[in-house]
């Protein structure tokens, strides 16, 4: 990644490593180094209804900060998450990744998602349009917003305790 004095610069193609990773460790329940990949003042929502809600006067379907993130992930991880029993297999596409600039010298980052969970022998797709608000931290990016807008965001959803 390279910087200029008074803007990050990413690329697409360190955009869509950085997603590809992130997807990978979400599939391979490596949710430790997956909150890793987070700053400590950290988001993560998933709207509900609407895209563009705000998420502290009206509903969603999640809505952490980064205590409430390092809890979830204790509870699929160490502790007791008997709506996770058994387990969810998931497997993420991630494609259209766009890069933005914003004002604020963090980078937006679009893309396009489909995940694919298997639980009980049953098989489900969710699919929408991430947005991801990265930063550059010290040694690496983290990603200080995720927002999850799912196609279906309107429709009731089963046992969503996997992470989106």
């Amino acid at each position: 990644m390279t910087s200029s004095p008074q803007t990050q610069k990413l690329s697409r193609q360190e955009a869509e490593d950085f997603l590809f990773r992130e997807a990978a460790l979400l599939d391979d329940m490596r949710l430790d180094e997956w909150l890793e990949l987070f700053t400590d003042d950290a988001t993560y929502w998933i709207p509900e209804g609407k895209d563009d809600l705000d998420p502290k006067r009206e509903t969603s379907i999640l809505y952490d900060d980064r205590f409430r993130m390092e809890d979830r992930v204790w509870r699929l991880v160490r502790g007791p998450a008997h709506a996770q029993i058994p387990p969810s297999r998931t497997r993420r596409m991630i494609s259209n990744v766009e890069v933005e600039e914003s004002e604020d010298g963090e980078v937006v980052v679009y893309s396009n998602f489909a995940i694919f969970e298997v639980r009980r022998n049953e098989q489900r797709i969710f699919a929408g349009r991430y947005e991801h608000r990265l930063r550059l931290g010290e040694d690496a990016l983290r990603i200080r917003r995720k927002k999850a807008m799912l196609v279906n965001n309107a429709s009731p959803l089963y046992n969503l305790t996997f992470m989106v």
